[in-house]
């Protein structure tokens, strides 16, 4: 999108949202980030997703400019939850693209069947050793 149609959302999203009735926030409710959820209301969704457009907007300029890139987030904003259990301070723009890996197929190695094969003889091991060892007590009984 141009800088231009990016600006005209970010308006129409600030004039059409009161702070006053905004709510956003990003909690965890387990123990770590990866069980994180947002809460929050319409008006807080469309002021916080007016911020990432503004950094949208300014990617360009703030990239090109090596010593500054990333764009801070204003999370003093009263309308951001103080009790948010994740704040997003910035976000760091980057000109690259994602790169796709493929992921190798693993390969055993020598050292996975070493590793069956000492499973299996452990537990074989262990199973004779207790046959023996009823054996031996089943002896003595009688």
């Amino acid at each position: 999108m141009e800088k231009e149609e990016l600006q005209n959302i970010i308006n129409l999203l600030e004039t059409g949202n009161s702070k006053d009735d905004a709510y956003f926030g990003i909690f965890e409710y387990g123990g770590g980030s990866d069980e994180s959820y947002i809460k929050a209301n319409k008006q807080g969704l469309e002021l916080f997703a007016a911020d990432l457009l503004k950094a949208s907007r300014d990617s360009e300029e703030i990239v090109l400019d090596n010593e500054r890139d990333i764009y801070s987030l204003d999370y003093g904003e009263e309308w951001i939850d103080d009790e948010s259990g994740t704040f997003i301070q910035y976000v760091e723009l980057i000109i690259e693209k994602r790169k796709k890996e493929k992921k190798k197929p693993y390969k055993e190695t020598w050292k996975d069947d070493a590793a069956k094969i000492g499973c299996i003889g452990g537990v074989l091991i262990i199973a004779i050793s207790i046959v023996v060892g009823l054996i031996t007590m089943i002896s003595w009984l009688l």
